[in-house]
């Protein structure tokens, strides 16, 4: 282990999803849904009141946040409600998308965004500012929903929103050294390895984790095909929700459809395409003279990650060659995971069915029709089978810890993006921990928060770890959780909601 992992104390937790009551461009019928979020800013603030209330004089915390502590692609904001003096919007360079959905992802726009963030959820960056004035540091990991951190100018409007409410007197700029953003992954060795996620999920991935611009237009972020559909499909739709789509097969969409009565149907059907071109356009670019660029810089970029991390490339490489193939770069692909070839299949094989029922004598139309009705059974099966994998992610990440464990010395794996609190020993003496969420994406979120966290602190030369639940009204509690051996046996009771005490 590096002398420096013990200089410090840790507390990790992630997807805060500070923003995603921001939709009012798109979801104007959200603006008194914001309880839950009033409980995240609340909850948030006292436990890092609690913390800096219990610090060791000796060895200051280390704040990590595993990704997704901004909802930049979850937010929906209109000119008008961003604008904040310092950025016209004439200034804003706006496409005809940018003004029916809301800001994009250049990094004006995420400016916008994040100083509208900070002013929504001033509390929260109240507490971080005096968590950082008393010593303490900020890593911030880049998550999904926070890729947008990738431009200079969205880190440096995050640095603002804390320091700038900094104690009068205090230097911000030696503040501003304490604030620090990782674009893909934190390390120290032989202690923690943290990443959010989100890169062993194809439907959230990117094609150039440390370069995630558009090949259509660098200025721009090349999002994942879970942010297309959640900008195009998800948000300007009352009633749908961004999560849950792993256990939903077709039917289930047919149902939802249908649930929205004809007109709300084809309106769906037309996002639904929307959605879809525009991934297959995506898929396309990638494919040409501008992506290999793209790819040229994501390499040089990951010859420098390795150089600060003090790692070889081909550790980096290696740990890169985990990840699965995003959605987005196969057409075949994104066809799948929208349902559109079996929707194909059903068409084909109902007209392929009536010119058998009209051209054929009946025995023979109505056992070609038999046949083609396996075949859609059989091709349905194949199908999920492949789509699977796209849209559950967990069991990807749990094994992808392990390989992790053995190509970094590490005690911990740490992730986020799941939403599912989790402690797995991975083998190889190290322990893969899903930190949970604190907040949601989804503003009427009915599963709600774990607010669960870890604490790594050093005590007489020995680290002490707690994966723990922050209580409202109580302070961090002790939670049981899944924790598994790594051949998959359950040695331990699963996550149960912590219960207050007296």
């Amino acid at each position: 282990m590096s002398p420096h992992a013990r200089t410090s104390n840790y507390i990790l937790f992630s997807d805060v999803h500070l923003g995603a009551d921001l939709v009012q461009h798109v979801r104007p019928w959200t603006r008194k849904r914001l309880r839950k979020i009033a409980e995240v800013d609340r909850d948030l603030s006292a436990m890092l009141d609690h913390y800096r209330e219990n610090a060791d004089p000796d060895r200051p915390w280390r704040l990590i946040i595993a990704g997704d502590l901004v909802d930049f692609i979850g937010m929906s904001i209109a000119p008008p409600d961003a604008e904040d003096g310092a950025t016209s919007a004439a200034n804003l360079l706006l496409t005809a998308e940018e003004r029916e959905h809301g800001l994009g992802s250049t990094a004006e726009h995420a400016v916008l965004k994040m100083r509208a963030v900070a002013r929504r959820h001033s509390g929260v960056f109240d507490r971080l500012a005096a968590f950082v004035a008393d010593g303490h540091s900020v890593a911030l990991v880049r998550g999904n929903h926070d890729v947008e951190f990738h431009w200079e100018a969205a880190r440096d409007a995050l640095v603002e929103a804390i320091t700038d409410r900094a104690p009068d007197g205090t230097d911000r700029a030696v503040l501003a050294k304490r604030i620090t953003v990782y674009p893909w992954f934190y390390y120290e060795e032989g202690l923690l390895y943290v990443e959010h996620g989100h890169q062993f999920d194809a439907m959230c991935s990117y094609h150039h984790v440390l370069n995630p611009v558009s090949p259509l237009d660098p200025k721009r972020i090349s999002w994942s095909f879970a942010d297309l559909l959640l900008r195009y499909v998800v948000r300007p739709t009352p009633g749908l929700h961004s999560h849950g789509h792993e256990d939903m097969g077709f039917v289930d969409y047919l149902r939802v459809a249908w649930s929205f009565g004809p007109g709300g149907a084809v309106g769906l059907a037309v996002r639904y395409l929307t959605a879809t071109g525009r991934a297959l356009r995506r898929w396309r670019a990638h494919l040409g003279v501008t992506a290999q660029a793209l790819r040229a810089e994501h390499e040089r970029r990951m010859e420098a990650l390795a150089s600060r991390h003090h790692v070889g490339i081909g550790v980096v490489r290696s740990l890169a060659a985990l990840w699965p193939t995003p959605v987005t770069r196969g057409g075949f692909a994104v066809l799948r995971s929208m349902f559109l070839d079996r929707i194909a299949f059903i068409l084909l094989a109902g007209l392929l069915s009536i010119l058998a029922l009209i051209f054929l004598p009946l025995l023979w139309g109505a056992g070609t029709t038999v046949a083609l009705f396996l075949a859609l059974l059989a091709v349905t099966q194949v199908t999920e089978r492949f789509r699977g994998p796209d849209l559950d992610p967990a069991e990807t990440m749990r094994a992808a810890a392990r390989h992790i464990a053995n190509i970094l010395p590490t005690r911990y794996v740490v992730m986020g993006h799941t939403h599912q609190p989790k402690m797995i020993d991975v083998g190889n003496d190290a322990t893969y921990v899903n930190l949970g969420n604190w907040g949601s994406d989804e503003l009427d979120d009915k599963l709600g928060a774990s607010r669960t966290h870890l604490v790594l602190r050093w005590l007489d030369g020995e680290l002490e770890t707690e994966f723990l639940r922050w209580v409202p009204g109580l302070g961090p509690e002790l939670v049981a959780v899944e924790l598994e051996s790594p051949d998959g046996t359950l040695v331990a009771p699963t996550f149960l909601d912590a219960a207050p005490n007296g």
